[in-house]
C-alpha cells in the first residue's frame, strides 16, 4: 500500500515526496511476525509509579496454536476479488513489445503541473498558510510527527546529537512502536529513527539482529542502553526525561486510576482481539468497551485522566485505532461516531487535534490489510458486507470523484476536510516522486518473484520498462485532473485519455496496482490519500 526521501535508490521505495507507497523492497515488511510484536510487555516506572504492579500479559498480538489455518482461509476470501486483476501479468512480452508509443503532448509535463500546483497554493491565501505552516520546518522540526523522517530534533539547537534512537518498522503499521513513537513525539524529546525490514519480507539485517537476536521491534537505544521491549522503553523514557510526566503522582486520584485503566486497555484488547480472530466474543468485546466509555467520563476532559493526555491515552491510541477500523469491516459493528460511544468518539476527536497522532494515524483501508498477516487471519460475520467494500473502494463513492468532505464509513478529521487543500498536497507529492512511482507502478505487469506471507507485499516483482513512458502519461493525467478540479475533471480526462494513445488495458493494470498500495501515514494521510484513489480511478475508468 504506502516511501522515503526525495530520490528513491534502486531496490528502495519509491517516493510521494517525502513519503513513499507501501510494500517495498527497503520496507522489507509492512506487517510482522506475530511472536515477535508482544501484547503486553511488563513495565515498571520508577520515581513516579513504584507502586505499579506488573501488568497482565494477555494475549499476545500474533498467531497462536492454529491461526495459519484461519490466515489461509480467511485471505483467500480477503485478496481473492479485490487483487485479482493486479495480481496477474496481463500481457506477454511480445505483447510489450509492439504497444504503441504514447502520445506525450496528450497532458502537461510534470515541470508545468508542478508550476501549476504552486501557483493554486499562491493564489489561495487560506490554502498557502495551510502548506506552509505543514512544510515549512522541515521534517527534523515540523509540528506534526513525519513519518519518513530519520531524525527528530524539535526544538534542541542545530547540531544536537540526540541521546534516543528508536528502531521501528519502516511501513509505520506496528502498534508497539506507536505506542513509543507517540511518546517521544509528546515529550518532545529528540530522537533518531532507524527503519527495520519486517519478518515477512525476509532476515533482518545483521547490525539489527546483533543488538535484537529476536528480531522483534520495537527498539530503543537511550543514552547507551538498548531496551528491547516497548514497555521498557516507555519506562526508561519516562525515568530519564521527566520535564513533561506523562505518568500521574502515586497519592493523587488519578493515580488511583492509572493501573485499573491500563488493566482495562488489556481487557479491551483481548476481547476485540478474540472477537477478530476467533469469531466468537462479541458480548465480551461490548461489555470492554462500555466499561471504556465509562472510564473516559471518570475525569473532566476528553483524555483518559481528564484535560491532559497521559501514558494512559498512548497505551490506548495503537489498539482503539485498530478496533474503528477493523470492526465495521469484519463484524459490521461501526465504531466510530457510534451513540453508544459518545465520549469514545470525543478522545478520537481530541487525538486527532494533537500534531504527535495527526502524523501517525492510519486509515482504515491501511489497518484491515495490514492485521491478517499479523495475527493469523481475521473472521467476517455481522453485516461486514455494509462496510468491506466502502473501505476497500470498490463500491459507493468512496474511491469516486466527486468525494464526500467528512467521508464515508470512515470520517475525515475535520481539519482535513478542505478538499482543495487535500487534493493540491497529494497531486504536489505524486509529482515530486513521479520517476520513481511510474517504475513502481509498471511491477503490474513486472516478472513476479517469490512470494511472502503478506498479499499486498510484493518486493520482489520487477519493473517493466516498457511501459514507464506509458503509466509516466498516465499519471500526469491524474495530477493534472487533481489541480484541474472536481467540477470538469471527468470530461478533461475524457480528452486527455483519447489523444493519449495509451494502451487501456496495460495501464490500467498498473494504476490499479498503484492505486491498491496507497498507504497511509506512510504516503500520506488519509484525506490525501483518497483523493489520489479517487483521481486514480477516474483515469482507469477512461482508459
Amino acid at each position: 500500500m504506502h516511501e522515503q526521501g526525495l530520490l528513491a535508490r534502486a531496490g528502495s521505495p519509491f517516493v510521494l515526496s517525502t513519503l513513499v507507497l507501501l510494500f517495498t523492497q527497503s520496507e522489507a515488511s509492512t506487517i510482522t511476525r506475530a511472536n515477535q510484536i508482544r501484547g503486553s510487555n511488563h513495565f515498571t516506572v520508577p520515581t513516579r509509579s513504584r507502586w505499579m504492579r506488573r501488568l497482565p500479559r494477555g494475549n499476545r498480538f500474533g498467531r497462536q496454536g492454529g491461526g495459519n489455518k484461519i490466515a489461509r482461509a480467511n485471505l483467500a476470501d480477503m485478496f481473492g476479488s479485490l487483487f485479482q486483476q493486479s495480481s496477474e501479468q496481463v500481457g506477454s512480452g511480445m505483447q510489450l513489445d509492439t504497444l504503441p508509443a504514447p502520445n506525450l503532448r496528450a497532458a502537461l509535463g510534470w515541470p508545468e503541473l508542478s508550476a501549476k500546483a504552486q501557483t493554486l497554493i499562491d493564489e489561495d491565501k487560506a490554502l498557502k498558510e495551510k502548506v506552509e505552516a505543514e512544510e515549512g520546518l522541515g521534517a527534523e522540526r515540523s509540528e506534526m510527527a513525519q513519518p519518513r523522517a530519520t531524525l527528530r530534533l524539535f526544538d534542541a539547537p542545530a547540531g544536537t546529537e540526540p541521546e534516543v534512537t528508536l528502531y521501528r518498522d519502516s511501513a509505520s503499521w506496528c502498534p508497539y512502536c506507536e505506542k513509543v513513537w507517540l511518546l517521544l513525539e509528546e515529550k518532545r524529546i529528540p530522537y533518531r529513527i532507524e527503519f527495520v525490514p519486517m519478518s515477512c519480507y525476509g532476515r533482518k539485517p545483521e547490525s539489527f539482529l546483533k543488538i535484537q537476536p529476536s528480531g522483534g521491534i520495537p527498539v530503543a537505544m537511550v543514552q547507551g542502553r538498548i531496551l528491547p521491549e516497548s514497555n521498557d522503553i516507555l519506562d526508561e523514557i519516562e525515568r530519564v526525561y521527566t520535564e513533561k510526566p506523562m505518568i500521574p503522582l502515586l497519592d493523587s486520584e488519578e493515580g488511583r486510576a492509572f493501573q485499573p485503566m491500563l488493566r482495562l486497555e488489556r481487557r479491551l484488547f483481548s476481547a476485540w482481539f478474540g472477537w477478530l480472530v476467533a469469531g466468537f466474543g462479541e458480548s465480551e468485546f461490548m461489555s470492554a468497551a462500555d466499561e471504556t466509555e465509562a472510564t473516559l467520563s471518570k475525569f473532566e476532559g476528553p483524555y483518559f485522566l481528564g484535560k491532559e493526555l497521559s501514558l494512559v491515552d498512548i497505551m490506548f491510541a495503537p489498539f482503539l485505532e485498530r478496533m474503528a477500523a477493523s470492526l465495521p469491516y469484519y463484524k459490521g459493528l461501526v465504531f466510530r461516531g457510534n451513540p453508544r460511544w459518545r465520549n469514545i468518539e470525543r478522545w478520537f476527536s481530541a487525538m486527532e487535534q494533537r500534531a504527535s497522532f495527526k502524523g501517525i494515524q492510519s486509515d482504515y483501508y491501511t489497518h484491515v490489510h495490514a492485521l491478517p498477516p499479523q495475527i493469523g487471519g481475521c473472521r467476517f460475520s455481522g453485516d461486514y458486507e455494509l462496510y468491506k467494500n466502502d473501505i476497500d473502494g470498490t463500491a459507493g463513492q468512496s474511491w469516486r470523484v466527486p468525494l464526500s468532505d467528512a467521508g464515508g464509513v470512515e470520517p475525515v478529521r475535520m481539519a482535513d476536510q478542505n478538499q482543495k487543500w487535500a487534493r493540491v498536497t497529494a497531486a504536489k507529492a505524486l509529482i515530486s516522486g513521479h520517476r520513481a512511482v511510474a517504475k513502481f507502478a509498471t511491477r503490474a505487469l513486472g516478472e513476479s518473484g517469490r512470494g511472502v506471507s503478506a498479499p499486498f507485499a510484493d518486493p520482489f516483482r520487477k519493473s517493466e520498462p516498457r511501459m514507464e513512458l506509458h503509466v509516466d502519461l498516465a499519471l500526469r493525467i491524474v495530477g493534472e485532473a487533481m489541480l484541474h478540479g472536481d467540477e470538469a475533471a471527468k470530461e478533461h480526462v475524457a480528452k486527455m485519455t483519447e489523444m493519449s494513445n495509451l494502451p487501456g488495458k496495460e495501464t490500467a493494470e498498473c494504476l490499479m496496482y498503484l492505486r491498491d498500495r496507497i498507504g497511509v501515514p506512510r504516503d500520506m494521510n488519509f484525506a490525501q490519500a483518497r483523493q489520489l484513489r479517487a483521481y486514480i480511478n477516474l483515469v482507469v475508468d477512461a482508459l
